[in-house]
């Protein structure tokens, strides 16, 4: 790091690249690397001290640069940072090493640790100028721990979401009531609490139905003392009128309460840190979906409205937009008379902005596939999203429906495009499923390559891979099998009989026009279609 040249240029740019380094910042330890070092370079700089401060102004750690802060220096800076002064003399101890004065800066972020800065100084330094640039440098932390909680509350958003979403489609996927309640805890349980109870209202009394904890022994002992079982009663009983005032660090029962009827009450036990805790709005949110769940399977609603509810669970509410593409998907039902399919398709960002199409279609129908479907495509976005590359992530899935014993398998595909200046880059990968279509903006459609084994059938998958460069305006079309192989009357299949005549006409239309034209042509060709249609079209943008 390079010091001050006088007129400080060269303290401007190690100020920029500490701002332009605050992005990349991914936890607090990174901060000290990032700002004390600036700070030690300094003239008449000898050591950098920070502290950061729990609530009641305990100190929880400690940093530096420079004069190392270990020891008996640990209580004198304790004491400098408790004085409110902003510039205060160094002590005998600090001027036998050299330094006269410290500066000193406060740092508060809300919801986040306090902090203290400290600069070291002896009688060479510029006070002023120092003190100006730590107040800089106290503003980059400050932006740093912004965004590192920012980032923490979208990511736990993230997580509480999908989290969602798998917990209504483990719950709605059966309609068998045992199933249900054996589901809901086990949904719950590690990933939202340590110990889920699920009771039911039976004659105005509550019965437990269900139960899971991460302890199976202590779980036992619970229910194996009558008072622990008659005090969970009680709060199951007097949950509904709001009776007990639980602070839900340790307890929290949520009513289940559906279509206007309260039928239980579910029981989340925490042993962890508070912060881990989720939100009462989120566990309130578990516990109205388990509700509905419990209803559904003792009620058993109509099929039709059971299809659509689980068909959406297993689609992303909407796709990303990303700079220099036009995404968009489109999904038909089949036959709307028998049971949920198993296409699904799914975009994801990463960070590094490659963008990750995903398509898969699971073997079979109905809600034992819904479940298979769900779990396959948010375990194939998860994964993706983490960067593992798209042949560990499918293999990942592969080892996971094995494990299961599935009888089902799941053809997939996956298409990372990577931006190459103007253009993109596509991999595809493919475990037994459709080719893609490319649609180039001057030349006639054409099949890429697929192949592989569907995933779920062999111990160790095998993949189709091909590579292709998208230009400005031209499209990358992927879908699931109902696409092509929808039959005329004379058993022609759309794909020999009309597919490359529709895209030829599609050619030049929206994204979304193209995907919801292509699909209802498909459906069109065929007398009596079984099958679903799912169609993901990504076109590179034209400048």
């Amino acid at each position: 790091m390079v010091s001050d040249n006088g007129d400080g240029e060269d303290w401007a740019c190690t100020l920029h690249a500490m701002w332009t380094s605050v992005a990349m910042i991914g936890v607090r330890d990174e901060l000290a690397e990032l700002v004390l070092p600036p700070l030690l370079a300094q003239p008449g700089v000898a050591g950098v001290w920070g502290l950061r401060h729990a609530d009641g102004g305990v100190v929880i750690a400690y940093r530096w640069a420079g004069l190392d802060l270990e020891g008996e220096r640990r209580g004198v800076a304790e004491r400098i940072a408790a004085d409110k002064s902003t510039e205060i003399a160094a002590d005998a101890d600090l001027r036998a090493l050299g330094v006269t004065r410290v500066l000193k800066a406060h740092l508060e972020v809300g919801g986040e640790p306090s902090g203290t800065f400290m600069l070291l100084i002896d009688d060479t330094a510029d006070a002023g100028v120092l003190a100006g640039r730590l107040a800089q440098v106290v503003d980059v932390t400050r932006e740093a721990l912004r965004r590192l909680a920012a980032g923490r509350l979208e990511q736990q958003q993230h997580i509480r979401d999908a989290l969602l979403a798998e917990a209504s489609l483990q719950m709605d996927a059966v309609l068998d009531t045992t199933q249900t309640m054996n589901r809901i805890p086990r949904m719950a349980v590690p990933a939202i609490a340590e110990g889920c109870l699920v009771y039911v209202y039976d004659g105005g009394k509550p019965v437990l139905r269900s139960s899971v904890h991460v302890d199976r022994r202590r779980l036992s002992a619970m229910l194996a003392d009558p008072a622990t079982v008659d005090r969970l009663a009680t709060i199951a009983l007097e949950a509904a009128s709001g009776v007990p005032d639980f602070d839900g660090t340790v307890m929290n029962p949520q009513v289940l309460r559906a279509r206007g009827r309260v039928i239980g009450v579910l029981i989340f036990l925490f042993d962890r840190e508070p912060e881990r805790i989720p939100p009462v709005a989120f566990l309130r949110d578990i516990a109205s979906r388990a509700a509905l769940a419990i209803d559904n399977s003792t009620l058993y609603e109509q099929r039709r409205d059971e299809i659509m509810t689980l068909q959406r669970h297993l689609l992303p509410s909407r796709l990303p937009s990303v700079e220099g593409l036009s995404i968009a998907a489109s999904y038909a039902v089949g036959d709307q008379h028998l049971e949920v399919g198993g296409d699904f398709y799914d975009v994801v960002v990463r960070d590094d902005g490659t963008v990750a199409a995903l398509i898969g279609d699971v073997c079979g129908r109905g809600v034992d596939a819904a479940a298979l479907t769900g779990m396959a495509r948010h375990t194939l976005a998860a994964l993706v999203d983490e960067r593992l590359p798209a042949s560990r992530a499918m293999s990942r899935l592969n080892a996971r429906l094995r494990l299961d014993g599935s009888w089902r398998f799941v053809t997939a595909g996956v298409a990372m495009l990577r931006p190459a200046g103007e253009n993109f880059d596509v991999q595809w990968l493919s475990a037994g499923h459709p080719a893609p279509i490319l649609l180039r903006r001057d030349a006639p459609p054409r099949r890429g390559r697929g192949g592989g084994v569907p995933l779920g059938i062999l111990p160790e998958p095998r993949f189709g891979r091909s590579r292709v460069r998208l230009a400005p305006g031209d499209t990358l079309v992927i879908f699931t099998d109902g696409l092509t192989e929808s039959r005329d009357p004379q058993g022609r299949m759309f794909e020999d009989g009309a597919l490359t005549e529709t895209l030829d006409q599609l050619r030049d239309a929206p994204v979304e026009t193209l995907v919801n034209e292509l699909s209802r042509a498909a459906a069109a060709y065929g007398d009596a279609r079984a099958d679903d249609i799912a169609v993901l079209a990504i076109r590179v943008e034209l400048p």
